[in-house]
């Protein structure tokens, strides 16, 4: 054991302790200091790119807790110039393109709003990369791209729920997630279809699916790829119960998947308390 210990590189366990003060601590400013510490140790182009994804990854926490808006813009730039710098180290890691962007977006609020549509390509592009190519089980890039289909008015809000339902069938296990889980909830129950409605959209995709063989993750997904197949959180398939039927039965999942955590995370305790309060008001 020790001889092991012994040689895993020192790289690596700075990884680890800096993903676990991340994630349990908050501290992002002595998060960034580490990092930034670890980058000349650097040997290679992998281990760059993990230093540079993950500085990408701590300027967009530091630029979240800043309210004056050209501070937010000039750090949420430099999680954006990490976040290149790592691609060109790594084009392969889709870490890199994931918190490449979630800086574009962020910066792009800082501007006007006839500016801000200019993130959307970028955006767009680099969740395509990820999902088409480097990881398509990734459930944060599902996530992200549910939200820029909601959010933006050409795009379709059916999709974005059938996009944010694949992330929620993809959270790693062990994680609890709360967050992915609590924002498929809220969709579904807004968008409130019956189960026969759901039942003829299953019967339509069907259709189109048979005709998409070979296509793009992110095209067919778009159509509930899957609509007749059973649920982690439901006996039925997504055929046979409606959007809020499905979304108290999320609910309840999405609890028993916390409670079975052995260390959630300070964002996944918070985001617990909200799903509890959902459930108080949606009982």
């Amino acid at each position: 054991m020790i001889k092991t210990l012994i040689l895993i590189p020192l790289l690596a366990l700075q990884f680890q302790s800096v993903d676990k003060a991340f994630t349990h601590g908050g501290d992002y400013s002595a998060c960034e200091k580490t990092l930034l510490e670890m980058l000349p140790q650097a040997e290679n182009s992998t281990e760059k790119a993990n230093v540079l994804w993950r500085l990408s990854r701590v300027e967009y926490m530091l630029g979240e807790e800043q309210t004056d808006k050209m501070k937010r813009r000039e750090i949420f730039t430099q999680g954006v110039n990490y976040a290149e710098q790592a691609i060109q180290e790594n084009p392969r890691e889709p870490q890199c393109y994931m918190w490449h962007c979630a800086n574009v977006g962020r910066e792009c609020q800082t501007h006007p709003m006839m500016e801000q549509a200019k993130a959307v390509p970028a955006i767009t592009k680099d969740l395509t990369k990820v999902l088409n190519s480097l990881s398509p089980r990734l459930s944060e890039a599902w996530q992200a791209l549910a939200e820029l289909y909601y959010s933006h008015p050409l795009k379709s809000n059916d999709a974005a729920i059938n996009f944010a339902r694949t992330a929620a069938l993809n959270v790693p296990a062990g994680e609890p997630r709360v967050i992915t889980h609590l924002y498929l909830i809220e969709l579904l129950y807004e968008r409130n279809w019956s189960a026969d409605k759901r039942a003829s959209q299953a019967a339509d995709h069907s259709n189109k699916l048979e005709k998409m063989k070979g296509s793009a993750n992110i095209d067919r997904y778009a159509l509930a790829d899957g609509m007749q197949q059973t649920l982690p959180w439901s006996s039925k398939s997504l055929g046979a119960m409606s959007d809020r039927e499905e979304a108290l039965a999320l609910a309840e999942y999405a609890l028993s998947r916390y409670r079975a955590c052995q260390s959630p995370s300070v964002m996944d305790r918070n985001d617990f308390q909200s799903l509890q309060k959902w459930i108080q008001k949606h009982k």
